[in-house]
């Protein structure tokens, strides 16, 4: 697994690529209840123990979910 991370006084988004699945899996340092969740798309793990950057999990599996989370991924990085 290959690991990827932004930070800027502390990390503010993790990127890990699941070659299998094809997938980005992004970490973010925003609070999943200021978000609208989708099913598949982005999820909270903070309730799971997750040790990456932070509690919301983007999955990034095509273009249209990639311009879904670029709004996320600027709401991370502007609110630090």
């Amino acid at each position: 697994m290959h690991c990827i991370a932004y930070r800027r006084l502390r990390n503010l988004a993790t990127i890990r690529f699941q070659p299998r699945s094809h997938t980005l899996v992004v970490q973010l340092a925003l609070d999943p209840y200021v978000v609208e969740l989708a099913e598949v798309f982005s999820h909270d793990v903070g309730k799971i123990g997750c040790l990456w950057t932070g509690p919301l999990e983007v999955r990034i599996r095509s273009q249209e979910d990639l311009a879904r989370a670029g709004d996320l991924v600027r709401r991370s990085v502007e609110g630090h």
